[in-house]
């Protein structure tokens, strides 16, 4: 792809799909994936064996890479990185690294839902309080007939020992193709990272709130505002105690790091 003028369907080599090389933005490998590429590449991973890892990354995801290194080593070793924030793309271009794309799971699961039923894929969601993720999983699948609900569970239980032995093994035993975790960062990518040697699903993807917003217990704002990069202003204005830090000190501190990445020449890339 080049520039990001034409959009290229996922390759395929050897029988395996290959996506975009990435762009590296302060040691985070992002693949200029469009939203329709993205859902091409996740539905035809879902054919395939082994596991792939398709993670995201936002502002709040940028400032935890720089500051814990665990969850930085994940997003390098996922198979797939798409930006999921207006701030990564405006700061990366800042930093002379083109991102051309932002896409956010809200926007893309219902294409990701049609094109998955037709194929006959299925879906376990788990995450969040009991019954979000099974009432989220059910209305996907009201909507897209064809696509399978594999199962779900809530996302309060102990993730280690005996109970998320059992919870990894109802996901292997419901024999779904897809994994969606709503667990909120980091701790969802830990999970699924300390987990991969165990689940037997073809493709994992954690999504944060997705099941709670898909389903309407939380409101997003209108189009205009989540497509031109203001989301994070009605988030932080409906709920300025709990995101005052995520955005209040996260943005200028993502911006300051930016900053050091483009004029010091100062690339995190070999972190």
């Amino acid at each position: 792809m080049k520039g990001g003028d034409k959009e290229m369907q996922p390759a395929e080599v050897a029988g395996k799909t290959c996506v975009p090389s990435p762009k590296i933005f302060l040691g985070v490998p992002i693949h200029p994936v469009s939203p329709s590429q993205l859902v091409d590449i996740i539905v035809a991973w879902g054919k395939e064996p082994g596991l792939h890892r398709v993670y995201n990354v936002n502002v709040h995801a940028m400032n935890l890479a720089q500051d814990l290194p665990d969850f930085k080593s994940s997003l390098q070793r996922a198979d797939l990185v798409f930006c999921d924030g207006f701030g990564v793309k405006w700061l990366a271009k800042m930093a002379k690294v083109h991102i051309p794309y932002r896409t956010t799971p809200p926007d893309w699961i219902d294409d990701f839902a049609r094109e998955a039923a037709k194929c006959r894929q299925s879906v376990f969601a788990i995450g969040d309080e009991d019954g979000v993720a099974d009432r989220f999983l059910r209305l996907l699948c009201s909507r897209h007939p064809g696509l399978i609900a594999a199962g779900s569970h809530h996302g309060f239980f102990d993730k280690t020992g005996a109970e998320n032995e059992a919870v990894i093994e109802k996901i292997n035993k419901s024999e779904a193709t897809h994994l969606l975790v709503g667990f909120g960062m980091p701790l969802q990518e830990r999970w699924i990272e300390q987990n991969a040697h165990a689940l037997r699903v073809r493709v994992v993807l954690p999504v944060g709130a997705l099941f709670r917003w898909y389903c309407g217990f939380e409101k997003r704002a209108p189009r205009w505002v989540t497509d031109h990069g203001l989301e994070w202003v009605a988030r932080y204005l409906r709920h300025p105690v709990r995101h005052f830090r995520r955005y209040m000190i996260g943005n200028p501190l993502l911006l300051a790091r930016a900053l050091r990445f483009r004029f010091l020449n100062k690339s995190e890339t070999s972190d």
